[in-house]
């Protein structure tokens, strides 16, 4: 039995014989996907130490909100108690409202928070937590709210604040 090859393949060998190339790179540079799941950039965590008082300020800002007491205003910069409470001098008054808006298992689960690490930046002398560091002593709260997705604290003075 005897086999002809198509038409179509005999076609194709001049462009299959060009594809051989001596030594060319004929694939472009791999590039990341916009939607690419990999860390572009692992940030550093700054020494346990070192970030010791805004560990401390972050934690005492979420404990403060779990059993509604107002002194936890006094750990937020002016700026985010802006942007989170409508104004300056919001916060305490506005506290209960927004402490109302949180689930009942999200203030439990504030009961038990723990600020473990902290990176550095996005500012000189600043630091910042992601929501997903923070520890929890049984089931996590849920982000949103008074929970933002990461907390920026910045030095004033020789005190830590909730800037961002």
């Amino acid at each position: 039995m005897r086999v002809r090859p198509s038409l179509a393949a005999l076609a194709l060998l001049p462009l299959l014989a060009a594809c051989g190339g001596g030594g060319e790179v004929t694939m472009p540079p791999l590039t990341p996907e916009p939607g690419d799941s990999r860390p572009a950039e692992a940030a550093t965590a700054a020494p346990p130490r070192q970030t010791l008082p805004a560990r401390l300020a972050l934690y005492k800002y979420l404990r403060g909100i779990s059993v509604g007491n107002a002194r936890a205003c006094a750990y937020l910069a002016p700026a985010y108690e802006r942007r989170v409470f409508g104004g300056p001098g919001r916060c305490r008054p506005g506290l209960g409202r927004a402490r109302a808006k949180l689930r009942p298992r999200d203030l439990a689960a504030l009961r038990g928070v723990t600020v473990p690490t902290c990176e550095e930046g996005p500012g000189a002398g600043e630091c910042t937590v992601r929501f997903e560091h923070l520890r929890w002593k049984g089931a996590p709260a849920r982000p949103g709210g008074l929970l933002a997705a990461s907390f920026v604290l910045r030095a004033h003075g020789d005190r830590w604040l909730v800037a961002g």
